[in-house]
């Protein structure tokens, strides 16, 4: 069998839901996408967030990258989020990707210390609003084979980081 890429598999999963194709169509690349959902497929997923306390603004921003190749990327506007609010936000965005394009292994990058450390687990978590974004990124995480979670330094999250501000322009620009 051959192995789809992420962009045949995102393509095919579109085109599964137009309602204007007919239903045996659909079914049949439904059929496609379970088959080919069990290739195993490594994924490296960069994440960020960004915030300005004073505008109350926000953004998010992250990047899909399999063999070393960007295949999705997302930037996203938000208002009245904190910059934790924001990480945790740009996490689950980017995990929730990693399910819609079926890969299965995932290598997580985050320059935020605090957000890696508290889905690791080594570090509590006490604001109600950040209880609620790790359960729903833990929730997600149930989704995915293998996941790993590691802390970079901003320099090597520049992608994520550029989408990010990307992100809170357009929030600033809306306001």
């Amino acid at each position: 069998m051959t192995v789809l890429s992420a962009k045949e598999i995102q393509a095919l999963t579109i085109a599964a839901e137009l309602s204007d194709l007919p239903v045996k169509y659909r079914k049949i690349i439904a059929g496609l996408l379970e088959r080919s959902g069990t290739q195993a497929r490594d994924a490296d997923l960069f994440v960020d967030g960004a915030a300005d306390l004073h505008s109350q603004t926000a953004g998010i921003g992250g990047a899909v990258f399999v063999d070393g190749k960007e295949i999705y990327c997302f930037s996203e506007p938000l208002l009245n989020k904190t910059n934790n609010e924001a990480e945790y936000t740009a996490l689950l965005k980017g995990v929730q990707t990693i399910l819609e394009l079926k890969l299965v292994n995932i290598n997580i990058y985050s320059d935020s210390e605090l957000i890696v450390n508290q889905i690791k687990g080594k570090y509590n978590i006490k604001n109600d609003r950040m209880i609620v974004l790790h359960g729903q990124v833990m929730d997600a995480l149930n989704g995915v084979k293998t996941w790993s979670i590691h802390h970079i330094r901003r320099e090597k999250n520049k992608r994520a980081d550029g989408l990010s501000k990307q992100g809170m322009a357009l929030a600033k620009a809306a306001k």
